[in-house]
């Protein structure tokens, strides 16, 4: 049996998912899921693979949360102080 990381990052290889559906495709919570991706992240720089976020954005007005260095979700968006916001999803590709 692989650890949960490692489901992550096959999941992650297979296609681009968001944290909402790792948690339900793992049975684990939300905030865990955000702990192993922020794991992942650093380590995947040491290997031939790529971390790839396609960042939150704000349906409202349009805001992309480019510069965000955190992976949990925000809770309004600080351009119209909106709270309807897409989550931000995942991927890893090999180089």
């Amino acid at each position: 049996m692989s650890t949960i990381r490692k489901r992550i990052i096959e999941l992650l290889e297979e296609m681009e998912m968001n944290a909402l559906e790792l948690s339900g495709a793992l049975s684990v919570q939300e905030k865990d899921v955000y702990d192993h991706l922020e794991h992942i992240r650093r380590s995947i720089k040491r290997e031939n693979e790529q971390f790839i976020i396609d960042p939150y954005h704000c349906v409202a007005c349009g805001y992309d949360f480019v510069k965000r260095n955190r992976l949990t979700r925000p809770g309004r968006c600080p351009n119209c102080k909106g709270s309807h916001i897409r989550m931000a999803m995942f991927s890893i590709k090999v180089i």
